[in-house]
Parts: structure tokens; sequence; C-alpha cells
């Protein structure tokens, strides 16, 4: 089995942000599906976890909900 690319435990740490956010503000399935320009389907499968949305659509959507998105690049160091 090949491995997940970096990017995908990056999506899946922001989906996961975004859902504890949507829990704190207390919004309802269509009001948060509205918030983020999601589909109630598309917001069914971000909170199922399902890897289907790009970095740039999950910032977009944390944005919207006003989670601000830093990213920091280092070299490992071993």
């Amino acid at each position: 089995m090949a491995a997940k690319p970096p990017s995908s435990r990056l999506r899946a740490l922001l989906r996961a942000r975004i859902t504890r956010r949507i829990d704190e503000l207390h919004l309802n399935r269509a009001d948060a599906a509205e918030e983020l320009g999601f589909t109630a389907s598309q917001l069914t499968r971000l909170r199922a976890d399902e890897d289907i949305f790009s970095l740039d659509r999950l910032v977009e959507a944390a944005s919207a909900i006003g989670l601000a998105v830093r990213m920091t690049a280092t070299r490992p160091y071993g």
C-alpha cells in the first residue's frame, strides 16, 4: 500500500479543527453548511472525516467560520 502524502495529515488536522469549531459555535447542520459553503452532503462527509476536500477548500472553510490558518515549513532535523 502506498504511503499517504504529507498533505493528507494536514487535511485531517484541519477537518478536525473545523468540526470542533462548528461544535463550539453551536451551529446546526444547515447553518454550518451555509457558513462553510458546503452542501449538506459535504458537511456529512466532513464530519465523517472523509478525505474529499482539497487543502485550499478546507482553508477557505476554516476562514469562513473564524479560524486563522497558519503554515510553517521547516527543514527536518534528525
